[in-house]
């Protein structure tokens, strides 16, 4: 595990310097955002692998765990799936798949995903996996550590879902990079932002608060 979360510190190390890129090798930035850039590769493999990893772990610890733990797992997987999934267009642009002709008049890349989808004059990606991700996350890296561990009910359920919490650190990560991410004056810094938010959730899944609870935990 330790080799793992050197691999991903590395490479929030790298995002932090693609980032300030933008100003002084603007070049080598927008190669680095770029549709099916990097980072964007990034995020679905971090994604991917939360997936890959929670399937292994239900496999192992499925007859010693409550139904609510293995329901909550088996969410996770199907979740982080779809979200790898709708990340590369469900490989639209990898085995060269021309979208169908709802996606072309509804989707505002032209792509078959849902969350490009602008469905009466709302925009799906703004309103679900922008504003409403962020609400959910928000609460996740900054308010469920702390009830967790100073309200017993919370911390009931969240042990009996089998919710890995967030440590610290973690949190504190995701702060410091989206600070200076917010600083820069273009649109497609958000795909560097997902990559990280992507790659320290698979460090807090691997590496819990509530350590029973990481992916790679036998």
């Amino acid at each position: 595990m330790k080799t793992f979360k050197i691999v991903l510190y590395i490479v929030i190390a790298s995002s932090l310097l693609a980032i300030t890129s933008f100003y002084f090798a603007e070049p080598f930035y927008h190669k680095m955002v770029a549709e099916d850039g990097p980072f964007e590769n990034l995020t679905a493999l971090a994604l991917l692998a939360i997936s890959g990893l929670s399937v292994a772990r239900l496999v192992r610890q499925r007859n010693t765990r409550n139904k609510f733990w293995v329901i909550l797992n088996v969410l996770i997987v199907l979740g982080t799936f779809f979200a790898f999934g709708e990340e590369i267009s469900w490989g639209q642009r990898i085995f060269g798949i021309q979208s169908g002709e709802y996606f072309m008049q509804n989707n505002l890349q032209g792509e078959t995903n849902l969350h490009n989808l602008e469905i009466g004059g709302v925009n799906l990606n703004k309103l679900i996996f922008s504003q409403g991700l962020v609400i959910v996350f928000g609460f996740y890296f900054v308010l469920s550590l702390v009830l967790y561990r100073r309200w017993n009910r919370f911390k009931n359920l969240v042990d009996l879902f089998g919710v890995p919490m967030p440590r610290i650190k973690y949190s504190i990560i995701l702060l410091v990079c989206t600070l200076p991410i917010l600083l820069v004056p273009d649109k497609r810094i958000w795909e560097l932002w997902e990559a990280l938010f992507a790659t320290i959730l698979l460090l807090v899944f691997i590496d819990p608060w509530n350590e029973k609870e990481g992916l790679l935990k036998k």
